[in-house]
């Protein structure tokens, strides 16, 4: 049975965790030999995250090797080198599945090619999507909590500016923020909000003219009034249900 690897590795998981390439294709290599399969190419992405899909060279060309049907398995070191996002996994199994190839894993000895090595995948995917959504809930906490103690998170706020680690109000910025809402409030559209700043000779903090995006920004509770727009992950996704159901 003709099998490629594929191996990869971000700086934090090597400075973590010690997961190198080299040692991936060793216990590949090993497992290839005591599984019967014939390792015909090796894949690798060296130093990248797993979060975007298409950033990853060696994962499209992964993606390509499965879809020209010269190849039976596809072995990985663990799951989480393809990705910790559910979706993805999922949609790579049904892909892999489709072309009749299978998936192993040397850590935890996964084979998707039984009832039960599919099972154990899907487990490793659910696993790894909750982890996931741990750290970004986790990290979403860390910086709610710093914005509610006035510690500067990322970029400073229209209407604040810094000074050391604490965010002041700007007298000058709090004064259009609350024109923009009072106006909003009252039910001028933001085209108009964005006449009168202009008129008025208000610009934003970089000198320039308002637009309507910016205006959005700082009107409180604006997006909670209208449909969250469509993104194309969303679309992508509805696609993808329709295709399979």
């Amino acid at each position: 049975m003709k099998a490629v690897s594929y191996i990869r590795v971000s700086t934090e998981d090597q400075a973590k965790h010690g997961v190198s390439l080299d040692n991936q294709a060793e216990r590949i290599r090993v497992y290839c030999a005591y599984k019967g399969l014939e390792l015909v190419a090796e894949i690798r992405d060296e130093g990248v995250s797993g979060g975007i899909n298409k950033a990853r060279e060696g994962f499209i060309r992964l993606l390509d090797r499965v879809e020209q049907s010269d190849i039976e398995a596809i072995v990985l070191y663990d799951v989480e080198r393809l990705s910790r996002d559910m979706l993805t996994l999922l949609a790579l199994e049904r892909l892999l599945n489709e072309h009749d190839v299978e998936l192993h894993t040397v850590d935890g000895q996964i084979d998707t090619s039984t009832p039960n090595g599919f099972m154990a995948f899907a487990m490793k995917a659910f696993l790894g999507e909750m982890e996931r959504r741990q750290i970004k809930y986790r990290t979403k906490k860390a910086m709610e909590h710093k914005k509610a103690h006035g510690q500067v998170v990322g970029s400073v706020p229209y209407g604040y500016r810094r000074e050391g680690d604490a965010l002041i109000p700007d007298l000058a910025e709090q004064g259009v923020i609350r024109t923009a809402n009072v106006m909003y409030q009252a039910g001028a559209r933001l085209v108009e909000i964005v006449a009168h700043l202009n008129e008025q000779g208000i610009t934003t903090r970089d000198g320039k003219p308002w637009t309507p995006m910016q205006v959005k920004r700082i009107i409180d509770g604006y997006e909670n009034k209208f449909r969250k727009p469509k993104t194309k992950l969303s679309s992508a996704c509805r696609q993808f249900i329709e295709a399979i159901a």
